[in-house]
């Protein structure tokens, strides 16, 4: 349940969202949206603050997404993983806050967006949960099915069932074969029929009483007793009347991984993989909470490793789990790609994990497929040309950076920033000094304190 709030702390938020007004109006970005975050901070219940804070955010770019920085994704992930950390730690208002962080990079940021929606689930505010998700329903990739089964989670949740029945027909958009979301829009349309009859039997409470035959007082003792069921009994009562029911099982994992029970949640979808050892959805939800687990494993060892730099147990286990996570990431996401060539991201993803195991030379085919996304290009060609000059090859990384300058977008001066410098390096590597000299100044022209082009700039001269 979210915190209670004192009358103080609620008069305190309407006076930063004044502020926040009074600056919104006057075009101060920037502390319009410290005082709607303060606002916010102080009414974590209030969807109005919230909706304000957005709308000014998204206002700083022009209310353009294509305006966002390519580079903000990696900025972002930063800031994802902070969240999901007190997320972890059932600090939930915390990783709202932290999120908001992120928001601020990127309004439009859509693993954000489900990240709160789930901290806000948490604390039951439902229907903020619901604008998170709809805020960036514009911004979903046409292949997001998770995506659209979050949405119908909460949906489900509010008790807006077209809402949710929507957003399950767009998952069998995307998969047709998909049986949960068959299942899923018969159950909800049930629902709110049943709904909508409680509703229309009150009213009729006025009028004369309705007598009851034997079937229909069973059905509707055994729809009370139901009713009373909390949602993970009613998802063990599914699993049992027919362990082949994929969607229970996800759904009940889903709620182990939202209150940090990774290990629950692993043995579930275990479950419904010996029940199913071939359903892809649960192949990849079982994958996910794998690679979560790994990752967690290197954040404590890590911190371990920071803490007592001379724990050599600590460095050799920390070395022994990241190759673990490593090889399964790179298995895993080959397995994607097997599955949906077609998607872009997923070839983005495979060829980030083989840059960090050194094959560089498979990393490269991978990233010059993800760039034909429009929203991948720059980022894809830019990590192209890193793996060309790991693999030795300048030229072609030089060429591959110089494709990437003539896309750029105008005003993407994170991008324009990197690809100079990246251009730099290699003409140093090339012995081009002065075509070096002329990348650096680029940079320092648009950032002086950019990473080391200061001192690269002294040591040509």
């Amino acid at each position: 349940m979210p915190p209670e709030l004192e009358a103080q702390d609620i008069e305190k938020a309407r006076t930063f969202f004044q502020y926040g007004n009074d600056a919104a109006l006057k075009s101060n970005y920037d502390y319009a949206i410290n005082m709607y975050k303060e606002a916010c901070k102080r009414a974590l219940d209030n969807l109005q603050f919230r909706q304000a804070l957005r709308g000014i955010q998204r206002r700083k770019f022009g209310n353009e997404p294509s305006k966002v920085g390519r580079l903000v994704g990696m900025t972002n992930k930063t800031i994802h993983m902070k969240a999901r950390s007190a997320r972890g730690k059932e600090r939930y208002a915390q990783a709202i806050e932290i999120l908001e962080e992120a928001f601020t990079n990127n309004p439009w940021d859509v693993a954000a967006a489900r990240e709160a929606a789930e901290s806000f689930e948490m604390l039951e505010l439902y229907p903020i949960a619901q604008w998170c998700l709809e805020s960036v329903q514009s911004e979903v990739g046409a292949k997001d099915a998770e995506f659209h089964r979050h949405a119908a989670h909460v949906h489900e949740l509010c008790e807006s069932w077209p809402k949710a029945i929507a957003s399950w027909e767009a998952v069998k958009r995307i998969n047709q074969f998909d049986e949960d979301a068959e299942r899923k829009i018969k159950n909800l349309a049930a629902a709110a029929t049943m709904k909508r009859a409680n509703y229309e039997g009150a009213i009729s409470k006025a009028g004369e009483p309705q007598k009851e035959s034997a079937e229909e007082i069973a059905e509707r003792l055994e729809q009370l007793k139901i009713e009373k069921m909390t949602p993970e009994e009613r998802l063990h009562a599914e699993i049992k009347k027919d362990p082949r029911q994929v969607w229970a099982y996800v759904e009940l994992a889903d709620i182990a991984r939202k209150r940090g029970q990774l290990e629950h949640a692993e043995k579930i979808l275990a479950a419904g993989l010996k029940a199913s050892p071939k359903e892809a959805v649960l192949q990849q939800q079982y994958a996910e909470v794998q690679m979560t687990r790994l990752r967690r494993a290197v954040d404590s060892l890590a911190k371990r490793v920071e803490d007592d730099p001379t724990d050599a147990a600590s460095k050799s286990k920390l070395e022994q789990v990241k190759r673990m996570l490593l090889d399964y990431e790179i298995k895993e996401y080959r397995r994607r790609v097997a599955l949906s060539p077609e998607d872009h991201n997923l070839h983005h993803q495979l060829g980030m994990a083989l840059a960090r195991d050194g094959k560089h030379a498979e990393a490269i085919g991978e990233f010059q497929i993800a760039k034909g996304s429009p929203n991948l290009r720059i980022d894809a060609m830019l990590q192209a040309g890193l793996s060309f000059e790991a693999d030795g090859r300048a030229k072609l990384a030089e060429r591959t950076y110089q494709e990437a300058l003539k896309t750029l977008e105008p005003g993407d001066t994170a991008n324009l920033n990197a690809l100079h410098y990246q251009l730099g390096r290699v003409n140093e590597t090339l012995g081009n000094m002065e075509q070096a000299e002329e990348h650096y100044n680029e940079v320092a022209a648009n950032d002086y304190t950019y990473r080391d082009v200061a001192q690269r700039l002294r040591n040509l001269n």
